[in-house]
């Protein structure tokens, strides 16, 4: 009979598995918040890496030179030659 009471004391009771409930729910909860907050970084860290590489891949070419700007030089026009005076 002793060792029948020695193992129910060692037993759970209800409101042990109450608080080990409680406590499990609460790590799971802990855990789910790391793994949503590390998944959020390593995105927004794969972004800014991928931007990175994409943006410095590829050298980049000189602005072409500017052009000269367009001069126009207008020609004096030709001087048409006087008209005789009619002869009568």
């Amino acid at each position: 009979m002793a060792d029948a009471r020695a193992r129910l004391d060692q037993c759970a009771t209800k409101a042990d598995l109450e608080a080990l409930r409680a406590e499990m729910h609460k790590g799971f909860a802990d855990i789910i918040k790391w793994i949503v907050g590390t998944a959020i970084v390593m995105s927004g860290t794969g972004i800014v890496v991928m931007t990175f590489v994409l943006n410095n891949a590829v050298p980049k070419t000189p602005p072409p030179a500017p052009l000269p700007p367009v001069v126009i030089y207008t020609q004096p026009a030709p001087v048409a030659p006087a008209a005789a005076a009619p002869r009568m």
